[in-house]
């Protein structure tokens, strides 16, 4: 038996590790409080309203208010909310309520196109904040650092979103659009790797606001070195990409491009239809396109969808007369609604669709350019032309051989007889009896005045040619003809009607597409078809694949909302200027918010000659004020925003032509150079304006990494992200179980 000697003065437990750990400040047990994060919300309010906060940073954050700095500690509140909120379900509930009142109010403009489509889309997107919340909660529980974790797990759940359904609105990176030396960094890792960086800095702030000061070691304890990390991380990368940035926008590598002519109209657009026809709209384009007479365009470009439906080759060649009634059926079905069509006969629908079309043997060539010259072509318009087009013109309308019978002046006369305000009275007399000669071909009864002859031909002539015109195949001659007095093709955004090969029934014989056009003086044909259709917009998935639930998914799209069929290859088109042959990728409407798809189209051409031209049609996306106007929406610009990226990312020129606006170009470094704009107000309106912008591109012969190697910087993150959520649910799988037994 061992006794203990009783001493009148014990030793504190303080003094006797003493002399054991001499010099440290911290006991060998320490409470576990220290190496936890020092935050913890009780009530759901406080919760809750960091979220908010989180919500109303970010969206200021974005186009058009520009709050772009605002990004950088927007996440911020509501990460430190997931963190310290002590009910772990009504904590995670308010976290993916906040990415809900997000989406809600920043998607509105979704819900002028479709109200249910806004709200589908709005439940569907608010779950990324939801696994967002789950697992940032359970990150910053462990103690990971957040200056690389929440990057890692922000950029894959854009990545995933990017490729599931596809809606790439509103990533990170977007913020900063305007930034030019943060984003240069995008050619390497895309837009994803700006994302990574604004998401970093978001990190570091949660660490130092919440971050445990020690960590455990053996035997005790030390100060927290994490933070020390995550700033000399934070502090390198953000020298290295400004770096990168200043280095890339001062490299010299851009040479002279082409000219384009860029048209903007504003038709607002519903599922109720347009407030003008489509012959309309298609003639105020043509009117607007001749601001570009005598200004040395190379390229003239009318936005997405602008075009009468179905003036594509495939469809103007085929004989509607040789069709079978199953063709016949389908066909007319483009054009008119499919339960008009059941009621009509076969005879009567080829009677309409060739009044829609038009028949073979009617000379619709000579009516385009009489027409074009009486309605679009002014006298100061007419003297920009040159004599090569002067004379091609007057071959078409006199015949080659007439045309040659009479001078140079004398043809410019008689062509000017059909212009606008055309001063004929003031012509010589040997000229008008020229321009006699090429009209009547036969000498007038005495006193019979010969400019009054000329006028009522014309006249007579102009009233056929209003018949002619209206056929599609007329239409398409006046696209020609267009081009010629313009000296350049026309691209135009138009719906062809095509062929389907591989037709589900009897009504899905022919599709229509959504597709670009192109039209020059020698002939039309060449096209291209949007390829990345928006899911439930422009067509109803599984079509072929499981075709029974394509019949239910369709039962949830408006009949109105018609189908369209994707494209099958990704065209481009060469543009010769002088001794070089530019080559035109065409991404139609969102295909341009895709930066996968946009490196595919360009890396289909020469580097040093690729220009992105994007059509798109945002007259979805307006609405009608108390005032009585139309008005646009925040997409427009946020729409705008995308394409600062793509340039970046593959290093070329991008040119706009959007129905309502914005139209511009941006250079290859992502600076909006020109966009059409009304000035002189309190600020530049862009949308729902119309008008036409002349620019002149510059092309560039860098070859971008991001072009070389697509978005393997995203495919890692995601990959490393993938582990990270393998490991917190085995954690929480094993501690699951621990508490169980």
């Amino acid at each position: 038996m061992t006794h203990t000697k009783k001493t009148d003065n014990p030793v504190p437990p303080s003094v006797e590790h003493e002399d054991h750990a001499a010099g440290s400040v911290l006991d060998r047990t320490p409470p576990s409080l220290v190496f936890q994060r020092h935050l913890e919300l009780r009530r759901l309010l406080s919760v809750g309203l960091l979220g908010l906060l989180s919500v109303v940073l970010l969206t200021v954050s974005f186009a058009p208010f520009d709050c772009w700095y605002l990004a950088y500690f927007a996440l911020v509140p509501w990460a430190l909310a997931m963190a310290g909120g002590v009910h772990r379900r009504r904590t995670i509930f308010l976290g993916w309520f906040s990415g809900l009142i997000f989406w809600a109010f920043n998607l509105y403009w979704l819900t002028l196109p479709t109200v249910p489509g806004y709200v589908a889309g709005v439940l569907y997107l608010s779950l990324y904040w939801l696994a967002a919340s789950l697992l940032v909660r359970a990150a910053m529980k462990r103690n990971w650092p957040m200056w690389i974790t929440l990057p890692i797990l922000w950029v894959a759940l854009e990545f995933v979103r990017g490729h599931v359904i596809s809606f790439t609105w509103f990533y990170l990176a977007q913020t900063q659009y305007a930034q030019l030396p943060v984003i240069q960094i995008a050619d390497i890792a895309g837009e994803y790797g700006v994302s990574f960086f604004v998401a970093m800095v978001n990190g570091l702030l949660i660490d130092l606001l919440s971050a445990p000061l020690f960590s455990r070691v053996t035997g005790g304890a030390k100060l927290a070195r994490q933070m020390l990390w995550g700033i000399i991380a934070t502090i390198l990368i953000t020298v290295a990409i400004l770096g990168y940035g200043h280095w890339r926008l001062g490299q010299k590598t851009t040479s002279q491009g082409p000219k384009f002519g860029i048209v903007q109209e504003a038709f607002p657009i519903s599922l109720a239809g347009r407030p003008e026809s489509p012959e309309k709209i298609f003639e105020y384009h043509l009117q607007r396109s001749f601001d570009f007479i005598g200004r040395n365009c190379n390229a003239v470009t009318w936005p997405e969808t602008m075009l009468s439906p179905g003036m594509n080759r495939q469809l103007l060649e085929t004989d509607i007369l040789k069709l079978d009634e199953a063709s016949v059926r389908s066909l007319a079905g483009r054009f008119w609604n499919p339960l008009s069509v059941r009621q009509c006969s076969v005879g009567q629908l080829r009677n309409e669709l060739l009044a829609k079309i038009g028949p073979d043997g009617i000379a619709y060539r000579v009516s385009a350019a009489r027409y074009l010259l009486n309605r679009f072509v002014t006298p100061t318009q007419l003297a920009r032309l040159d004599i090569a087009k002067i004379r091609r013109l007057g071959k078409i309308i006199f015949g080659p051989a007439n045309a040659q019978l009479v001078d140079d002046a004398t043809l410019h006369a008689a062509l000017g007889m059909y212009a606008k305000d055309y001063k004929a009275d003031l012509l010589p007399e040997k000229v008008q009896a020229g321009c006699v000669k090429l009209f009547e071909r036969r000498a007038l009864a005495p006193g019979v005045k010969p400019l009054e002859v000329i006028r009522q031909r014309i006249a007579r002539q102009i009233a056929v040619d209003e018949k002619i015109i209206k056929f599609r195949r007329g239409q398409v001659c006046l696209m020609e003809t267009a081009s010629l007095m313009l000296g350049c093709p026309i691209l135009a955004g138009g719906t062809s009607v095509n062929r389907n090969p591989r037709p589900t029934g009897p009504d899905d014989i022919w599709v229509i597409r959504n597709s670009v056009l192109w039209f020059d003086s020698d002939g039309w044909g060449r096209e291209y078809s949007k390829v990345h259709l928006v899911p439930f917009s422009e067509y109803v998935p599984c079509k072929y694949s499981w075709p029974w639930l394509h019949g239910i998914l369709r039962k949830f799209v408006p009949e109105a909302m018609p189908q369209v069929e994707p494209g099958t290859e990704l065209t481009a088109f060469g543009l010769p200027v002088g001794k070089r042959n530019y080559q035109l990728v065409t991404p139609i409407c969102f295909e341009g918010t895709f930066g996968r798809l946009c490196r595919k189209m360009v890396n289909r051409g020469r580097k040093n000659n690729m220009i992105l031209v994007n059509f798109s049609n945002d007259g979805w996306f307006v609405y009608r004020g108390s005032d009585g106007l139309y008005h646009g929406t925040t997409e427009h610009t946020q729409h705008l925003v995308h394409y600062v990226f793509r340039a970046v990312e593959n290093r070329v020129p991008v040119v706009r032509a959007v129905n309502t606006g914005i139209s511009g170009w941006i250079n290859s470094d992502g600076k909006i150079e020109s966009l059409l704009e009304i000035p002189g107000e309190e600020y530049r309106k862009r949308t729902m304006v119309a008008g036409s912008l002349l620019v002149e591109v510059r092309v560039d012969n860098r070859h971008s990494p991001y072009s070389r190697c697509g978005d393997i910087f995203a495919q890692v993150v995601s990959l490393v992200a993938a582990v990270l959520v393998v490991v917190i649910l085995r954690k929480k799988i094993g501690r699951d179980r621990g508490i169980n037994r």
